[in-house]
């Protein structure tokens, strides 16, 4: 069979063109070996398979090496322009700002991107051999991360020798086994850092919850004392164990998360006992039904506005259009701008039948005074369930009721309130940083670096 040979690093099309390709290193080179359609993956014996399997790995490593340099790049940037002085309270620092940048254009949360900010600053900063070894593929970015969280909050020092120390053998270690080396480096060469960092956790420690794919939700005691943390295990379990030799027949996981459950909601531990053993009688206890939710509404929350999905799909559709051939002729020095000014003017295009819809039998467009109504409070949470941030996830009854133009000139109404927790209120009046209301509940949020982000209603 004829082999195709491709310049650069030897690449050859063929049979077993996967065999003892260890070596190959990561970047657009390996990116074409691995192009090839899924078809071709039928033609490879096991062991080609593995590595490709491999090599798409390491091709992954570089990709995510890349994607943080870039990240680092970026946060160079906002904090070298952000002004000397003191802080303004009311605005987002410049790094918490690149943050929110970050977390909209990868569509990731708020701690996520915060998460990746640190990341990337690391492994551009102290741990720069870990960011050279994601980018060559030697370690996969769960291995670099395990690299960072240990090591933060070390003097970068002893962070540099712990990195040297445990480098070489990193790439042959799972994440578990790489955790478990670090930990012992970290313990010979700064015992008293390690137990400062305890510490620091311990005072941290915390309730959390949240939901799951599954619709069920998890309930965590976080960061608590190691002896604390077994104590309470231990109790539990063991109550656990007399529960099942009384004749609960079901696996210990479970009694021991319905007797946690118990004891929280405030049972003594012989009752929560005695009601353990009687749910065991049956082989599968029935979930328990969701609280009904009263309706409350009594009609005064109707919006009666041209809102529909249409007039709002179009409207979107339309801003869309214009924003992204603005893109394609417009110098990325001045693209901010110019998306902003696209926007408003769009924005007061439509604001003379944006008002008069408002306005509806009313005199007057908007409702007095400041605070809004209960009434419309609720319209514009049922409108907007979270934050209108694009990766935020903060409920909407938790929020602020912003309005979009402030009070005076702004007016107290459904075209100008949106939800907006109070990370992303003070970030709506950070430098660079812009939201506009559109039309009822299609609200546009365009950032320093000239993004934008339509957020629609969440009936859309």
């Amino acid at each position: 069979m004829p082999l195709e040979v491709v310049e650069g690093p030897e690449i050859v099309v063929g049979a077993r063109e996967w065999e003892n390709r260890e070596w190959f290193p990561p970047g657009p080179q390996l990116a074409i070996c691995l192009s090839g359609g899924k078809e071709r993956l039928a033609d490879l014996t096991d062991d080609e398979l593995l590595q490709v399997a491999a090599a798409a790995r390491r091709q992954t490593s570089w990709a995510q090496a890349r994607e943080l340099a870039a990240i680092a790049e970026l946060t160079q940037r906002r904090t070298s322009a952000e002004a000397d002085g003191d802080p303004d309270y009311r605005i987002l620092s410049a790094h918490e700002s690149v943050t929110e940048e970050v977390a909209a254009a990868l569509t990731v949360t708020g701690n996520t991107a915060a998460t990746l900010v640190h990341l990337a600053e690391q492994l551009t900063g102290p741990l720069a051999e870990t960011g050279a070894a994601l980018e060559a593929g030697r370690v996969d970015m769960a291995k670099a991360r395990v690299i960072c969280d240990i090591t933060d909050s070390l003097p970068d020092q002893v962070a540099q020798r712990v990195e040297s120390a445990v480098l070489e053998k990193a790439s042959i270690q799972t994440a578990g086994q790489l955790r478990r080396r670090i930990k012992r480096v970290v313990q010979r060469l700064a015992p008293e850092a390690v137990e400062e960092r305890k510490r620091e956790a311990v005072r941290q420690r915390r309730l959390e919850l949240w939901e799951t794919a599954a619709g069920t939700a998890d309930l965590a005691l976080c960061d608590l004392a190691p002896e604390d943390a077994h104590a309470v295990f231990n109790k539990i379990t063991a109550a656990a164990h007399g529960i099942k030799a009384d004749g609960d027949t079901r696996p210990l996981n479970l009694i021991r998360a319905d007797l946690a459950t118990q004891l929280l909601n405030g049972a003594e531990l012989p009752t929560a006992v005695q009601v353990l053993l009687a749910q065991a009688e049956d082989a599968e206890p029935s979930a328990p039904t969701p609280a009904q939710v009263p309706d409350d509404d009594n009609g005064d929350t109707t919006d009666t506005t041209d809102t529909s999905d249409t007039t709002v799909t179009a409207l979107a559709a339309l801003l869309g259009q214009r924003l992204a051939h603005l893109r394609g002729r417009t110098p990325a020095a001045e693209l901010p701008a110019a998306v902003d000014q696209a926007v408003h003017r769009l924005t007061q295009r439509f604001a003379q039948r944006r008002d008069e819809l408002c306005q509806g039998d009313d005199d007057q467009h908007g409702r007095p005074g400041y605070r809004p109504p209960a009434s419309l409070r609720r319209e514009i949470e049922a409108r907007h369930a979270t934050c209108v941030f694009p990766s935020c996830n903060q409920p909407s009854h938790r929020c602020d009721l912003d309005h979009t133009i402030p009070w005076r000139p702004g007016v107290t109404c459904r075209c100008n309130l949106a939800p907006l927790c109070r990370r992303h209120h003070r970030l709506k009046q950070t430098p660079g940083w812009k939201l506009h209301h559109l039309w009822p509940g299609l609200l546009v949020w365009t950032t320093p670096a000239g993004a934008w982000y339509i957020i629609r209603p969440d009936r859309q």
